[in-house]
């Protein structure tokens, strides 16, 4: 049966809600702005994140500012293919990631481990509001190796990114500040 305009129409609008709620996602971890990725999960949220974690979102949200991200000096994700479906005041949705995770030992040169991953996410709309609902992470790849710092220099030399609120997007985005903003 085809759709009408207007049904394709608010299709769309939702989708790109979702879009927003992945990008959030990963803003929210890279610049580690809690009070961002809590507003991507209603309070009742699941996620599962493979073995390193499973249970309310809320509670991985702290988790991952107090027990994974200060092990990382730095760390970028993207959303690369995603792929929704909407059923009234509902949607699936499955998004494939690339991540970046770089450390540095005390004592030796620092190290990068890039992994792909996709996330199944239930999305619901409550009060006007869309949100995720329930999110499951797999891994599909991962790989470490050292930092070759000299690529940072030179011909690709240009600051980078930081993790807080000293990241050039906060001098640069006046409509990007930190916080819940969806």
């Amino acid at each position: 049966m085809l759709k009408t305009t207007d049904e394709m129409l608010r299709e769309w609008v939702v989708k790109d809600r979702l879009h927003d709620l992945e990008m959030a996602y990963c803003r929210g971890v890279d610049r580690r702005d809690a009070a961002l990725l809590h507003s991507i999960f209603f309070e009742d949220a699941i996620e599962e994140h493979g073995d390193m974690y499973s249970g309310r979102a809320t509670e991985f949200a702290e988790w991952v500012f107090r027990d994974f991200l200060p092990k990382y000096e730095l760390t970028a994700h993207y959303v690369l293919n995603e792929w929704y479906r909407v059923d009234g005041e509902k949607a699936e949705g499955e998004t494939h990631r690339l991540s970046y995770h770089r450390t540095r030992a005390a004592d030796g040169p620092a190290t990068e481990a890039i992994a792909a991953c996709r996330t199944f996410n239930r999305y619901e709309c409550r009060e006007g509001l869309w949100k995720i609902s329930h999110r499951s992470v797999v891994r599909d790849w991962v790989t470490e190796r050292p930092v070759d710092d000299s690529l940072y220099h030179g011909h690709f030399g240009m600051a980078l990114s930081q993790p807080n609120d000293q990241d050039a997007s906060y001098r640069l985005l006046s409509l990007f500040p930190r916080g819940d903003r969806l």
